[in-house]
């Protein structure tokens, strides 16, 4: 088998892009397939029309300073804002982009104020929306007051077995991305004493590789693996429950659907984790919930559960193939226990902490976690400039009102599932091996690990298996790119085994799944064999 200095496509990129780079490269006559990332080859483009026909709006009802028109003013809060827009709407009928935007527009104005800002005039509702996609003011408050009241009733349904009023008691923050979230609170938890270097972090494993850098490296935490077990569809064996009675763990952190493992948490898992949380009340969790519009229908949450325990994250974009918008949402509970945890901190630690924000708020010892996060997002000292844009703000609303008021939603949603189902099916087709076991439960299939020493088991037998795990396995991933184009991810980083990869669906077609499948297994044979 060939060492890494037998591989020619060689470039000075970080990992991933190294193996992009060769795939690229390479004169191999195959196309190359990159299944190492989860962004969407599909987007919701109604959401999308709204979007940008939003903006236009937003440009025409303002006056302008000059006489060209190159230069608009503000908006006029008192508009006939609602007269104006189905004035536009009219004149801009012909145009099927714009049409179809403003339908979903008129469709959300009338669902906000009958059932959401029902306190606010539609004027007001439009000008607020407008205002917000024209990007003209820094976000105030960093989440505008519109957000939470549309993303509780969108998380509802997603998160909490449709109870609107537990929905409602969480706060809101926007920010970019469910990882940068997750970031956010983590670091926020450090500033204030509640986490502290050496202390201990249960994460469910595999789990999201950046996750493990971010304990480890960042906080300079050790990592307690709370470990799914394959062979029972990535189910989580009770006594590993037992780890969390250790009173230095402070925190549990995971991901449901997951990532690598695009499994959610079994109701066994949720009853071990609420009975760890009632003989430890003090104890957190952190839950990225991505994926969870994927699953064929809603499951029981840690959040929904436990809901002063858990802090959630959430990415909105992911729903709708805007990956790079990054739309992510943090959720905490306006009686969270790290309030708590954080008053029980005293001494010079809390003073210290306390001080932190003295120049951001007339009482720092009393600012809640939630704006002690807003604050940290951008260093403390800018919280004029927290959360996310507020032209995305405006854009993830209106995510939410599609999702919540368009009669197409059910049917999109419905098609992102069997497509992920299918490029499921189909790589496991090219693999030549049985769909895994979890496959026909609840998960989002958004992505899979690939375990190569039992696929040249399968293929090969014993001894070839063992062959191959003789060897390393970065060489074998630059084997595969340069000449096979295939670009996957290694799975060790997530804690999935050693000789092991994650594909993401995503990105690929179901032909090009299977494809990749083919490919994958090829790669193996060979490589395995020493015919490479």
């Amino acid at each position: 088998m060939p060492s890494e200095s037998d591989v020619s496509c060689k470039s000075p990129f970080l990992l991933r892009e190294f193996l992009v780079q060769a795939a690229q490269d390479s004169d191999v006559d195959l196309e190359p397939i990159d299944a190492s990332r989860g962004a969407a080859n599909w987007q919701q483009r109604r959401v999308l029309n709204a979007w940008h026909a939003l903006g236009l709006y937003a440009v025409s009802a303002c006056g302008t300073a000059n006489g060209d028109g190159e230069v608009g003013l503000t908006l006029d809060p008192a508009g006939p804002h609602l007269e104006q827009f189905e004035r536009f709407a009219a004149e801009h009928a012909s145009c099927a982009e714009i049409s179809d935007g403003c339908a979903l527009l008129a469709r959300a104005w009338e669902w906000l104020g009958g059932e959401v800002l029902t306190d606010w005039p539609v004027d007001r509702i439009i000008y607020q929306f407008a205002e917000a996609v024209a990007g003209r003011l820094y976000p105030d408050p960093p989440t505008l007051d519109f957000v939470a009241p549309v993303l509780s009733r969108y998380f509802a349904p997603l998160l909490f077995r449709g109870d609107e009023e537990l929905s409602a008691s969480f706060r809101v923050l926007t920010c970019e991305g469910a990882t940068t979230g997750i970031a956010q609170v983590t670091s926020t938890l450090a500033r204030n004493g509640i986490i502290c270097p050496g202390d201990k972090v249960a994460m469910w494993w595999p789990t999201y590789e950046p996750l493990r850098d971010l304990v480890e490296c960042q906080l300079g935490c050790e990592i307690v693996p709370i470990r799914r077990d394959a062979n029972a569809g990535w189910a989580v064996p009770g006594e590993e429950f037992e780890r969390l009675s250790d009173p230095a763990i402070k925190l549990v952190i995971m991901v449901s659907p997951g990532n690598p493992v695009p499994t959610v948490t079994d109701s066994a898992s949720l009853d071990a984790l609420e009975q760890a949380v009632a003989a430890r009340p003090e104890l957190l969790v952190l839950a990225d919930y991505v994926y969870t519009h994927f699953l064929d229908e809603a499951v029981e949450t840690e959040i929904g559960r436990m809901p002063r325990n858990t802090i959630g994250v959430y990415s909105v974009s992911k729903d709708f193939g805007l990956a790079g918008a990054r739309l992510g949402v943090v959720l905490m509970h306006e009686e969270c226990v790290a309030e708590e945890l954080m008053a029980c901190v005293g001494g010079d630690d809390r003073q210290a902490a306390d001080g932190r924000y003295s120049r951001r708020s007339l009482q720092p010892a009393t600012m809640p976690l939630l704006d002690r996060v807003i604050a940290d997002s951008r260093g403390v000292s800018f919280t004029h400039m927290s959360g996310v844009s507020t032209p995305l703000q405006a854009l993830v609303c209106l995510c939410a009102c599609y999702d919540l008021t368009d009669p197409g939603a059910p049917a999109y949603f419905g098609w992102v599932r069997a497509q992920l189902r299918e490029r499921l099916e189909a790589l496991h087709e090219g693999l030549g091996i049985d769909l895994p076991q979890w496959a026909g439960g609840q998960g989002s299939r958004y992505s899979t690990v690939i375990d190569l020493l039992a696929l040249a088991r399968a293929r090969l037998g014993e001894d070839s298996a063992k062959r191959l795990g003789e060897g390393e396995v970065w060489p074998f991933m630059e084997y595969m790119a340069c000449q096979w184009r295939v670009v996957v991810t290694v799975g060790e980083g997530f804690g999935s085994g050693r000789w092991s990869v994650r594909a993401c669906f995503p990105a690929v077609n179901a032909d090009q799944a299977r494809e990749l499948g083919r490919r994958v297994a090829g790669a193996v044979e060979e490589y395995a064999s020493g015919r490479t």
